[in-house]
């Protein structure tokens, strides 16, 4: 067969592997950080505040802080103006994005085999190791998990312009060296691990360039748009942020969770647990929970570090006999490089070696090229792999799906993950499964009360309030708290004061909550959509609610209260209509969530429409089946029809009155003088 048409039967079988391995992810919702990024990022939704992400600002709330991606973001605001939040054509973009890094692996491996001193390059090896690549169940946190764009795609600018680069030093193509360039500039546009390009490229140099001392000047040359584009970022990150990734500036990074002595010993472990993942990818999880090393005494910081030593001088004394492991060995070790820096609450994410361990790939196809081995042996271990990593990507696929799925596979692989347990805890009680989701965010906060805790102390004094009616409960623990909770995150921290404060009628320590919250940050939506209910609720303010509605739909179109409360407004504004519209917007963001079917029941009611409003609140109470005000206005509304229906009327009213709704005696009077008509019917 003729080269091309290999290379285009290769392209078509590597889409071929990448749409089976994740044609089942289209429909899995945003999770985890998804929902800041994306979800509850009004940067990416409105022409208008696109140009925030070239600042510093990356989410409309402040919790991402130091981080400067604007391609990345633009990526994800192209996906917004295209399909709102249904998440299908983020995943769409997420497999694309993987199919092209599979395209530049094979070509990788077709350029680094062939300069081993083999005659021919076997074409199967090369498709072979792509499609594994394809299929490696590790890869699925960085396809799957919508955020994991971030590596995806700088990994794409980042091979691409050290591809870019390599074929323009054998080809002696100028535009395919400012093409690497280009692509580096891009890759440092999407995240900042880009900056291991041109350390890649002087790892290429010295393990496949002699540089005798007459080409030292021109690899100078060659190199020095690279250094002056890596000084120009720099800069202008100092220019933005006041800082360099926490250096060269007064403020402290959030980088800095751990020393840095501590977190070298760490991912140092980290590196070689990565591999271990690679070889053995079962119970994959978000979260490792990767044991912290903070001394050389202890044999998981002295013996991988000590191995990464010897793995460098390794490397540097087998350049000139097997250039292609001496790379693999820089290949790997510089693409871990920036977790050796960001000290991150996650130490261990599978979705951070991804370009590493193209390195992995090519010291299999190195060996694969020496081994003797007879084809049917490694035909049969081929297809076993490909099965084996086929199945296990589609399972891991599946259990993306569901949130609930996700965290318990989670706490099966990791048992002690304060992650997955505040996480799962927080899923439970907005399902109304209380009791256990109570219990998952108590193990979330545990005994160590760390960084990862304290979205599980927020969420746990919230359900207190809003669910448990135990708002001075809920003031205990905040107040425990009180001042990590500032130190850490003060403005969910007032957030979540103004709702407890609300619980317990304080209700102008609850707006001064809020308006404190709103003096810190006022692009906040979900803080304006609270005043607005408050002042709806203590008030009847509808002008001042109104502005508040109007206020935070401006930042936030998905902001589902704020759609509420302005329905609310158009209601007791006498405007059914304009009220029905919001609550329908509510549905369409998201139709799983009873408030806005439950509203809009009460408009057609109102409006004597009682198919719809059957229908309204029939779906209520299937949404939310402990919701006992849904179950008492289907029990008025078989009364108020022009032929009462009291059996149907009876057995809501019992529904409601069981989950203690206060009923109106004048209802049960009516139910309790019918007992004929009711047998009768």
């Amino acid at each position: 067969m003729e080269k091309n048409k290999k290379d285009s039967l290769a392209v078509f079988i590597i889409l071929a592997a990448v749409g089976l391995a994740y044609f089942n992810n289209l429909s899995n919702p945003f999770i985890f950080d998804d929902r800041l990024t994306i979800v509850e990022n009004n940067y990416i939704k409105h022409w208008e505040t696109l140009p925030n992400l070239f600042t510093n600002k990356i989410t409309s709330f402040p919790i991402a802080k130091g981080m400067w991606r604007p391609l990345l973001m633009l990526s994800f605001a192209f996906n917004y103006f295209f399909s709102g939040l249904n998440p299908y054509s983020y995943h769409l973009i997420n497999i694309l994005l993987h199919f092209l890094n599979a395209i530049l692996l094979y070509l990788l491996l077709k350029i680094f085999l062939a300069r081993e001193r083999f005659k021919t390059v076997p074409y199967k090896i090369c498709l072979g190791l792509t499609i594994i690549f394809c299929l490696h169940p590790i890869n699925t946190e960085a396809v799957t998990y919508i955020s994991s764009r971030s590596v995806t795609m700088c990994g794409f600018f980042i091979l691409s312009g050290l591809y870019s680069y390599v074929r323009g030093r054998e080809s002696q193509q100028r535009h395919l060296y400012v093409l690497s360039l280009g692509c580096y500039i891009l890759a440092l546009l999407t995240k900042e691990i880009a900056l291991i390009l041109p350390m890649l490229i002087f790892a290429y140099e010295l393990a496949y360039n002699k540089t005798p001392q007459k080409e030292k000047k021109s690899l100078f040359l060659r190199l020095l748009p690279f250094a002056l584009i890596t000084l120009g970022y720099l800069v202008l990150i100092k220019f933005i942020f006041g800082e360099v990734f926490g250096l060269f500036g007064k403020s402290k990074s959030m980088l800095a969770i751990r020393p840095f002595s501590s977190n070298i010993l760490t991912q140092s472990a980290v590196s070689f647990f990565y591999l271990y993942l690679f070889f053995y990818p079962f119970n994959l999880c978000v979260d490792h929970n990767f044991p912290i090393i903070s001394s050389l005494n202890n044999p998981l910081g002295a013996i991988p570090l000590t191995l990464i030593i010897i793995l460098i001088l390794t490397a540097l004394s087998l350049r000139k006999r097997l250039p292609l492991i001496a790379l693999s060995i820089f290949w790997y070790l510089i693409c871990l490089l920036p977790q050796f820096y960001g000290r991150l609450n996650i130490v261990a994410a599978e979705h951070h070696p991804y370009v590493a361990y193209f390195a992995v790939y090519f010291i299999i196809g190195y060996v694969l090229l020496k081994w003797k081995a007879k084809k049917e042996v490694l035909r049969l271990l081929f297809i076993f792999i490909l099965g084996l990593f086929f199945i296990l990507t589609l399972i891991r696929n599946f259990q993306w799906q569901d949130e609930y799925i996700l965290w318990k596979a989670e706490l099966k692989a990791n048992p002690g993950s304060e992650i997955a347990k505040g996480s799962l805890g927080l899923y439970l009680v907005n399902k109304g499964i209380d009791l256990e989701g109570e219990e998952y965010l108590k193990q979330a906060i545990g005994s160590k009360k760390n960084i990862a805790s304290y979205p599980s102390i927020l969420n746990l004094a919230a359900y207190y309030a809003r669910f448990k009616n135990q708002p001075e409960k809920a003031l205990e623990l905040l107040t425990q708290y009180r001042d990590r909770l500032l130190k850490q995150d003060s403005l969910r921290y007032l957030n979540t004061l103004g709702i407890v404060y609300t619980g317990m009628g304080r209700k102008q320590e609850a707006r001064k909550a809020w308006e404190d919250a709103l003096k810190l940050y006022p692009e906040l939506p979900e803080i304006k959509a609270n005043l607005g209910w408050w002042y709806i609720d203590n008030y009847s303010d509808t002008k001042k609610a109104k502005e508040y509605f109007l206020d935070a739909l401006k930042d936030n179109p998905d902001s589902i209260n704020a759609h509420l409360g302005l329905g609310m407004v158009f209601e007791k504004e006498n405007l059914p209509k304009k009220a029905i519209e919001e609550y329908e917007k509510s549905i369409r963001i998201n139709a799983a969530d009873p408030k806005a079917y439950y509203r809009l029941g009460t408009v057609y009611a109102q409006k004597l429409l009682d198919a719809k409003a059957e229908w309204y609140f029939k779906k209520t109470v299937e949404l939310a089946p402990d919701f006992a005000p849904g179950y008492y206005n289907l029990c008025v509304l078989y009364l108020s029809l022009p032929k009462p229906d009291y059996p149907k009327a009876r057995e809501y009213f019992n529904q409601a009155k069981e989950l203690g709704f206060k009923t109106d005696e004048k209802i049960e009077r009516i139910l309790e003088e019918k007992p004929e008509k009711i047998e009768a019917n």
